[in-house]
């Protein structure tokens, strides 16, 4: 096994523990594409946003397919703009979750896949800044990119209820 080469092999999911390198930038082996299928070696790059994950870090998503869930909220208010007294609605905060994403090349390179992290994704500490640790999990259609502490925060949690925690999932994915 090469050194730094602990992968499990077979699962359809992963992690990548990285550094953040200058320039915010974090690189990821052409394996990801393993994992997640829209990562398209031929395109360059290819045109991503990032938004807040559910349950921490950034979740990265092919621009198109974050446009699918803002053009039918765009249209459904373009006729009636929202009004100061309904700020408390549940459709607002769907529009506050819209509104906190950013742009993300993906850049498609000989060896690599390049990230550059979103200035207001760091600066609002969603994920880190060059010379920290990141956690990058791909499994299926989702891609996110974690602080590394976070991450195994969130992972410790599930870990402690690990028998149930895969009973549940199990029974969800069989009413999938």
């Amino acid at each position: 096994m090469p050194r730094g080469d602990q992968k499990i092999p077979g699962q359809p999911f992963h992690t990548w523990v990285l550094t953040v390198e200058d320039r915010n930038r974090v690189r990821l082996p052409l394996e990801i594409t393993a994992v997640v299928p829209w990562i398209d070696l031929k395109t360059e790059p290819i045109e991503c946003v990032g938004v807040p994950g559910p349950f921490g870090g950034i979740q990265v998503m092919p621009l198109a397919d974050y446009q699918q869930d803002v053009l039918p909220f765009v249209e459904a208010v373009a006729e009636a703009p929202p009004g100061a007294s309904e700020s408390h609605q549940k459709w607002v905060d769907v529009a506050r979750l819209l509104a906190t994403a950013w742009l993300l090349p993906v850049n498609v390179e000989a060896s690599r896949i390049t990230i550059t992290l979103p200035e207001p994704a760091r600066r609002a500490q969603q994920v880190p800044q060059s010379g920290c640790s990141v956690v990058v999990f791909g499994f299926g259609n989702i891609l996110e990119i974690w602080d590394a502490v976070k991450w195994h925060d969130h992972v410790r949690a599930a870990a402690k209820r690990r028998a149930a925690a895969i009973a549940e999932a199990l029974e969800e994915l069989g009413q999938r």
